[in-house]
């Protein structure tokens, strides 16, 4: 019955977030000894903790306590940072339709490590963006005690509303010790964090017992549940709770505890790391080398072009393609040399000493790859004389099964789509030019709700996506990119066709990588033709021409493996604007992506409620490895917006930035043990 029911969102989104965690059926999950509080972070009961969790876990999972319903996905998408995205529905009762959906944007960021004689610190922003009711910021303090784990923190706005003491930030000025309205229709937004005239002081411990998976927890808070007393005179519970927490599985945790001897919490919630992901494209054994030489071999080097499969890292090709060349005649040759190439674009030169590699590879392991590394050359430069590639890339078909999902839909509650996608592409025909396309089989969605609940625009840029969707056979992408290196640093592409599902155009894209730099920058701008989802295969065109084009730039973060990316331009409904955001990639091909864009354009729904602001997450899985399945195909889980109109960007067929990940210096190092093999 609730199915169809547009405004209980709280149960379809509870079945999605597990559509998330498909990661989680696998037993090799590493154990959690912390689990989450009410909102989804690490926690006690009611009140939030220092604590964090490994890096790439990702949490998903239901709580109550009267008068909410909470569901979260949350992402520790690098060590000291966690990103959390969560709906809080206004229910009374678990089978009625919930009187108020509540979205938000919520982070933890660590400052400090816990030490011998000192504890663990971290600050969190709950609805860092999103609805002001559910916002509130606090600093916690954790330090374990043999089996005892005890917590204390000050709480800015909801976690702060019983006004213990008076704001100690308001030495930095007024703005900090201001009333804060702690309820509203606007928007929580940077400028209202931390503010408030008084602020609450929160605690609690833990104790790990004796039994494998069970802690008891006690707190205390500081939320009065003001906003609530004034709305609708609720009569909220003394903030002090007794419960416990269970995990039966290393994938699962549940907890239940009494809040002021009146009120009942119950949470369970799913985690995993893609990290223990079983299929994998990387890390198995690299494909069959794709080389061929310059030049004949003389006695002191033989010198190739070498071809990169994305299913594999960089050093592990290259060791592969090695052991094929000094296997050839040519028994004199002391040195192997090979260009890198990626679809065409030509990157670094890489240069090792047989003799270190035989010594690292033969039977006795004499050598290590750390001795191969410190004799490698790499050269970012072409040489006069180098002649260009003389083999081609084999044909490629790939598949990949897609499911969207949105938690931060205030008037629907959630939406989903699943759909399945087959790739084909032909690389470097003629040598200067890749022709590509995918098709799309839609298998389930709830997108044609959006007409009952969405005001209608007469320029849709997504807000048609469910007529899209009601195709069960359309034509994904068609198109044809020809990628150019100017140098092994500089590389630009030019691609046409129709570019995504609901675009087609022509455009291009620049990058400048520095061999050995963390940073990148680079430039795109695309004419865009909107596509038309009522004629066949949504071939047809609507006569709407746009333009989009941004600026992007990509930072590694050191120590983490990931990247920080920002972009700032026009989208592309006209409005301008930035996005900013994380990307994690794992050892055996997994990808993990949180983003967060602001727009000065907004989209609104038939409640009133307009949004500048869209963030969300995605996780990518390898299944590659799975019988019949070909190398590169992968199981897709997204949580962003779904049907939006404001802050849209182009989903292009080729990223530079993609292709160029095996030339880069922090790529080579980070993988460099592959290079000799299993």
């Amino acid at each position: 019955m609730f199915l169809h029911n547009s405004r209980n969102g709280l149960f379809r989104l509870l079945l999605a977030a597990g559509a998330l965690t498909v990661c989680a059926s696998w037993a090799k999950a590493k154990s959690h000894s912390h689990s989450p509080f009410l909102t989804g972070p690490l926690g006690l009961n009611t009140v939030p903790s220092a604590r964090m969790d490994e890096p790439g876990t990702i949490r998903t999972g239901i709580s109550t306590l009267a008068p909410y319903i909470h569901t979260h996905i949350g992402l520790q998408i690098a060590e000291p940072l966690y990103i959390n995205l969560r709906q809080t529905a206004e229910i009374s009762n678990l089978w009625e339709s919930a009187d108020r959906l509540d979205p938000g944007l919520d982070f933890k960021l660590r400052l400090a490590r816990e030490r011998p004689y000192t504890p663990e610190v971290s600050i969190g922003v709950q609805s860092a963006l999103g609805d002001k009711r559910m916002a509130g910021e606090y600093l916690a303090v954790s330090k374990r005690l043999d089996d005892f784990d005890l917590t204390a923190g000050l709480g800015w706005g909801r976690y702060g509303s019983a006004g213990h003491i008076p704001n100690p930030l308001r030495v930095f000025g007024g703005h900090f010790s201001g009333n804060r309205n702690l309820d509203g229709e606007t928007n929580n937004a940077p400028y209202d964090w931390f503010t408030g005239d008084e602020i609450g002081i929160f605690g609690g411990v833990e104790y790990f017992t004796p039994v494998d998976g069970l802690s008891l927890k006690f707190d205390f808070g500081a939320d009065e549940y003001i906003a609530e007393q004034s709305a609708f005179g609720y009569a909220n519970a003394s903030p002090w709770s007794l419960g416990f927490s269970y995990s039966p599985a290393e994938w699962m945790s549940a907890g239940m505890a009494l809040q002021g001897g009146e009120k009942i919490m119950g949470r369970v919630s799913l985690q995993a790391n893609p990290a223990s992901w079983p299929l994998r494209d990387r890390g198995k054994e690299p494909p069959a080398p794709s080389y061929s030489l310059m030049k004949p071999p003389t006695e002191n080097l033989a010198s190739a072009v070498l071809n990169l499969s994305e299913t594999s890292t960089t050093p592990a090709q290259v060791g592969n393609a090695t052991r094929a060349l000094l296997s050839e005649p040519g028994e004199n040759v002391q040195a192997v040399q090979f260009r890198l190439i990626s679809l065409g674009l030509r990157g670094p030169s890489v240069r090792l000493l047989r003799k270190d590699f035989e010594n690292a590879t033969g039977p006795e392991r004499q050598g290590s790859p750390q001795e191969i590394w410190s004799n490698t050359e790499f050269n970012a430069a072409f040489s006069a004389d180098e002649p260009k590639n003389e083999i081609r890339q084999n044909p490629r078909i790939t598949l990949s099964q897609q499911n969207k999902l949105s938690l931060a839909e205030d008037d629907t509650g959630l939406l989903f789509r699943s759909s399945l996608l087959a790739h084909a592409q032909a690389p470097e025909l003629l040598g200067i030019m890749t022709v590509g396309g995918a098709f799309r089989l839609n298998i389930a969605d709830n997108l044609a709700q959006l007409e009952y609940t969405r005001q209608p625009s007469l320029f849709p840029v997504r807000g048609d996506e469910g007529l899209f969707a009601a195709r069960t056979l359309s034509l994904d992408s068609l198109y044809v990119t020809a990628p150019h290196s100017f140098t092994p640093e500089i590389h630009a592409a030019l691609t046409a066709g129709y570019l995504e599902e609901m675009y087609a155009g022509i455009g291009g894209e620049f990058i400048v990588r520095p061999f050995r730099s963390r940073f990148a920058l680079g430039a795109e701008l695309w004419e865009t033709y909107k596509r038309d989802p009522l004629t066949a295969l949504n071939l047809g065109l609507t006569g709407e021409i746009g333009l989009t084009g941004h600026i992007n730039a990509w930072y590694d973060w050191p120590g983490q493996d990931v990247t920080l990316f920002a972009r700032a331009g026009r989208f592309l409904g006209g409005d301008y604007g930035v996005t900013g955001g994380l990307e994690k990639d794992f050892e055996n091909g997994a990808q993990l992506k949180g983003f967060l864009t602001l727009t000065n354009d907004s989209d609104s729904d038939l409640h009133g409620n307009r949004a500048q602001a869209f963030h969300g997450v995605s996780l990518s899985l390898p299944l590659g490895s799975a019988p019949y399945i070909p190398d590169g195909s992968t199981l897709d889980v997204s949580a962003n917006p779904l049907a939006r109109n404001a802050g849209q960007n182009l989903e292009k067929p080729v990223s530079l930035y993609d292709l160029t990940k095996p030339f880069a210096f922090d790529h080579m190092a980070r993988n460099w043990n592959d290079i000799i093999g299993n």
